[in-house]
């Protein structure tokens, strides 16, 4: 089971983290879609995203970033 953070951050507003436990990332969208009454594609064009997932708790004390910071710090 593997923990999927999904947020959505536009211009004006932030929703997040929403927690979803699942198998796999299609199961974590479907739970998703099905809470918010919508289809996985409209959820993705409103700016949804799996912020992090987590296949393990981490074995010491750590921040754990979303990955689009992980990713902005590369750049």
């Amino acid at each position: 089971m593997t923990l999927y953070f999904f947020e959505r951050i536009t211009d004006n507003d932030f929703v997040g983290p929403v927690i979803v436990a699942a198998s796999s990332e299609d199961e974590a969208w479907a739970l998703l879609a099905a809470r918010e009454r919508s289809e996985r594609a409209a959820l993705e064009t409103l700016g949804w995203q799996i912020a992090q997932d987590l296949a393990a708790i981490p074995t010491r004390a750590s921040v754990v970033y979303p990955g689009h910071y992980r990713n902005a710090i590369l750049r």
